[in-house]
């Protein structure tokens, strides 16, 4: 990776904080320490430089944690890429896919993420009601 800073490893002992507290929208990659994953976090660090203009964080999880997340989050294979924010998925993409659909996804997830009008200034927010793309065939994978 070109610069590790960008991009988080998140540890097992750090994951509920990436997930549960409100630290702002973070795309988090699922992947495997496999053939592929110098080109995941290259893509990844490419999706960081891109969004963090619109405070989006970007952190990946490996082997030791992708039980927790197919538990938690019932994902299906790697990579997976989930977009959350404190503790709410904002969108979840399934499989291998080239940066520019990966930045999509990022925007269009984002955009999910909106301030409630009636609870203006107090911080509160929601994800909006809309369908989330699963990104996963039907038959599995």
């Amino acid at each position: 990776m070109r610069n590790s800073r960008l991009v988080a490893r998140i540890q097992v002992d750090a994951v509920e904080r990436y997930l549960d507290e409100d630290i702002g929208p973070i795309l988090i990659a699922c992947i495997r320490k496999d053939r592929d994953f110098q080109s995941h976090l290259d893509q990844l660090e490419d999706i960081a430089l891109e969004s963090r203009k619109d405070g989006v964080m970007v952190g990946y999880i490996l082997d030791d944690l992708l039980t927790y997340f197919t538990n938690r989050f019932g994902i299906g294979g790697t990579p997976t890429y989930l977009m959350i924010r404190n503790g709410v998925v904002l969108g979840t993409l399934l499989g291998k896919n080239s940066g520019p659909e990966l930045t999509q996804f990022v925007r269009e997830a984002g955009r999910r993420f909106k301030p409630m009008n009636s609870t203006r200034g107090s911080g509160r927010e929601r994800a909006d009601a809309g369908k989330i793309s699963t990104g996963r065939n039907k038959g599995g994978i």
